[in-house]
């Protein structure tokens, strides 16, 4: 009899996050998050992150600031924060050097994803639903996969909660509670990160 593929949580822990650490963290639409409690906090952290582009763009003369502060991204209040600090600090080290925006935010996503510290409170509905697709899918109990989830590193928790906002986790939730159950549970739950990670930062097109 063929052993029971073990289920993501009870993998690797390198294996549960390298579809959503490799994806873009481009762009993101304006709008929505209206309706969730940290939406303030949020269009807040995101004027943070618009400072911090405008910088090597003219300040506040950069023609998309506006659009920049009208966009609402996937990212969480505190991950933006961090990200703004982080890009701050690597354009100052650069200095007068040619820098790309996207490349220094990818350098300092890994180091952000480090700092923030786990909240899996806030999490716990992406939790759930990871957990629920376990159970309808590849039949391992729920307390199972919770305990699962819990012995992961805490920079491991963030990159699958953490760093989206409440928006984000609910349409992660509810894209995973709606999954087909396939044989790669790995890729099944990952597609339900691919448009939230999509949008973590904002951009310019």
């Amino acid at each position: 009899m063929r052993a029971r593929r073990p289920h993501a949580l009870l993998r690797p822990a390198s294996l549960l996050l390298v579809a959503p650490l490799a994806l873009p963290i481009f762009t993101a639409c304006g709008g929505g998050g209206a309706s969730f409690p940290d939406r303030n906090e949020v269009s807040a952290a995101q004027a943070l992150w618009c400072a911090s582009l405008a910088k090597g763009h003219g300040g506040e003369s950069w023609d998309q600031l506006a659009a920049c502060k009208g966009a609402y991204p996937a990212g969480s209040a505190p991950y933006l924060k961090l990200m703004s600090k982080c890009f701050d600090a690597r354009r100052e080290t650069m200095g007068d050097k040619a820098y790309d925006d996207a490349q220094i935010a990818t350098d300092c996503r890994d180091d952000v994803g480090f700092k923030m510290p786990a909240d899996d409170n806030s999490g716990s509905g992406v939790i759930d639903a990871r957990c629920r697709w376990t159970e309808r899918c590849a039949k391992v109990a729920p307390a199972e996969c919770q305990a699962a989830f819990a012995k992961l590193e805490g920079a491991q928790r963030v990159q699958l909660t953490t760093i989206y906002n409440s928006g984000a986790r609910q349409a992660i939730a509810d894209c995973l509670d709606g999954a087909a159950c396939q044989s790669d549970e790995d890729a099944a739950k990952e597609a339900c990160y691919k448009a939230s990670t999509e949008k973590l930062l904002w951009f310019p097109h």
